[in-house]
């Protein structure tokens, strides 16, 4: 994809960044954007300052490791292409130093200012530790599994307030349930699911991680990805990455043990109304 090489800068910067772009841009080619589902790339490279933007559906732009000047050509520009849409970009995604460099030139365009909504870390991982087994077995979903991947993936989304288009995620799981990637955790019944994209060329991301609140402590989900991550390892996948939110100590802990390293932080800002409460910025 051409984007990918005009952001090549830009994604030499950090590697479990760079897993985030490639595996986006494998997105859009493997499941291409309905004509009304909103979609947004650009990238900057001038006299050694780089960036690289990326965004599908309703969530928030990704910035990655962009240079701040970057970001802010990056906030011009997307407010130019959506036009009287641009307003209703819901948050920016990244390391701390674009994001607000952003936001900054988002509220001059927009009147909005930028609020905290988490602090996320990358992890990477080449080789899976032991873990405790519980009782069942992993297996890759079949189309048999839609109905119940939709309302846990809806379920998700609820809970951690996700900003993203519940009918787009679910419209793609019978295709992304065809490319195998969709794991289940079965104990007398589906208890746990993981999902996973592809990152050409040797990457892969974990996401989404998921266990019903009535399955939950049992260690499902770590047995779960443990599983699905050496099978990502054992096709070729050199590097496994996911990104966990830091007030989760949960999901933290589980991809610890399963041998996760923490790489880089990013951070994940909610557009609001000016004058709205941003205490939540740290």
């Amino acid at each position: 994809m051409a984007f990918l090489v005009a952001a090549a800068a830009a994604l030499a910067r950090d590697e479990a960044m760079a897993s985030s772009y490639r595996a986006w841009a494998n997105g859009i080619i493997r499941n291409p954007p309905l004509p009304s589902e909103p979609r947004y790339s650009a990238t900057y490279d001038r006299g050694g300052v780089v960036g690289a933007a990326v965004q599908r559906g309703t969530g928030g732009l990704f910035v990655g490791a962009s240079d701040p000047v970057a970001a802010a050509t990056f906030a011009d520009d997307f407010f130019a292409v959506r036009g009287d849409a641009a307003a209703a970009l819901q948050g920016i995604v990244g390391m701390r130093a674009p994001c607000e460099a952003f936001a900054h030139r988002w509220r001059e365009l927009t009147c909005r200012s930028h609020a905290l909504r988490a602090a996320l870390r990358n992890h990477k991982l080449t080789q899976v530790e032991a873990v405790p087994q519980p009782s069942g077995a992993a297996r890759i979903a079949t189309v048999d599994d839609i109905d119940w991947i939709g309302n846990a993936q809806h379920d998700f989304i609820i809970e951690i307030a996700l900003p993203e288009d519940p009918a787009r995620l679910r419209a793609i799981i019978p295709r992304r349930i065809e490319a195998g990637q969709f794991w289940l955790w079965e104990d007398g019944g589906t208890v746990a699911f993981a999902g996973w994209s592809d990152a050409p060329p040797g990457d892969g991301r974990i996401a989404p991680v998921y266990t019903p609140p009535h399955a939950r402590g049992r260690g499902y989900a770590t047995a779960l990805v443990a599983a699905l991550s050496q099978s990502l390892l054992d096709s070729g996948r050199r590097r496994l990455f996911l990104i966990t939110d830091l007030a989760n100590p949960t999901s933290n802990s589980i991809y610890a043990k399963i041998g996760y390293q923490p790489q880089s932080d990013l951070f994940h800002f909610d557009f609001v109304a000016t004058g709205a409460d941003v205490s939540a910025q740290p």
